[in-house]
């Protein structure tokens, strides 16, 4: 998240003081985007066991992680590309790239630059979120055919708005009393939600505030960078930072209590809150139980372990590691 508010343009006009002042308050705003996340201390309460990390420098500012078929497609905001463009990589289980990689462009010019939650349903086709200057876009593709080509030429079905988003979009198809439905959550601590859609009437409508698009709306803490779903278990993992910017933070809930309507705090299930001061961008949890962390960050951008809850501990600000 924090590459998308970096990334933005400043505008800079040479010549007279009176022309400067007309651009100050575009000057304000850059200067302030491109400060760096305000950091503080916190309490954390997880640790990871059997830890391995691994770094991918081509996925730029990496922004997730997704499991389909045996295979991990972490994706990313390569954001020192000239120009600027998103990236799908496919791994192996055991974190090797197998060579076939999805550059988000289209007809040779980038259409999705900060891709935020990549998800599948057999029915419904795949949905892959982007989220540029807190403005959601989700968009529908054919999997196969981007897979296959390497680029969205014809790949994509459909352009959808998000604008019932307070502040971008992380689709994840979830299940509910047999329905499926596109969940999808607001990043910042302005009114944040997790919002169930339905991923028929969004495509009819191409906007998720048309009528019968939203089903339901959950309130959940701020600064979530993407979602997980446990089918098995029907539990929904809010992956967020801890402070703007900051921070490992996961959130996990019983989805059927959230949607009837319980307080937040009767259907949450587990929170976790771990040492690094560094950006959680993504995080799942395989078949076999081992947890994939992904981050922002250029070098040791992926972390492999399983969490586990521990006594409460200081997390000073400036901590950057996972302490043993």
């Amino acid at each position: 998240m924090r590459q998308e508010l970096l990334a933005r343009p400043v505008p800079v006009i040479l010549g007279a003081a009176k022309n400067l002042a007309i651009f100050a308050p575009f000057l304000s705003l850059a200067v302030a985007a491109a400060r760096p996340p305000v950091d503080a201390d916190w309490t954390a309460d997880a640790r990871i066991d059997n830890l391995r990390v691994v770094s991918d420098e081509q996925l730029g500012a990496a922004q997730g992680v997704s499991y389909r078929q045996d295979r991990l497609y972490f994706y990313g905001d390569v954001y020192q590309a000239k120009p600027r463009v998103g990236i799908i990589r496919e791994y192996t289980l055991d974190l090797k790239p197998t060579g076939r990689d999805i550059r988000l462009a289209r007809n040779g010019k980038p259409l999705l630059v900060h891709p935020t939650g990549l998800t599948w349903d057999p029915q419904y086709g795949c949905f892959l979120g982007d989220t540029v200057h807190k403005v959601a876009t989700i968009y529908k593709l054919d999997w196969d055919r981007a897979l296959a080509d390497g680029n969205l030429d014809a790949a994509v079905l459909a352009e959808i708005h998000d604008d019932a988003a307070v502040n971008g979009c992380r689709p994840e198809y979830v299940t509910l009393q047999g329905r499926r439905l596109l969940a999808t959550a607001d990043y910042g601590d302005v009114r944040p939600a997790v919002r169930l859609y339905d991923p028929r009437r969004l495509v009819e409508a191409r906007c998720s505030t048309a009528a019968g698009v939203c089903v339901a709306t959950i309130p959940c803490d701020g600064f979530n960078q993407n979602l997980f779903w446990d089918a098995t278990s029907g539990e929904l993992t809010c992956v967020e930072n801890v402070v703007a910017g900051l921070g490992w933070k996961l959130d996990v809930f019983d989805l059927q209590k959230a949607v009837a309507g319980r307080r937040p705090a009767k259907a949450r299930l587990q929170t976790l809150v771990f040492q690094p001061h560094s950006e959680l961008e993504g995080w799942l949890r395989q078949p076999d139980g081992r947890e994939v962390f992904v981050t922002s960050s250029p070098k040791n951008n992926i972390y492999v372990g399983r969490s586990r809850p521990v006594p409460s501990f200081s997390a000073p600000a400036g901590t950057r590691g996972l302490a043993d």
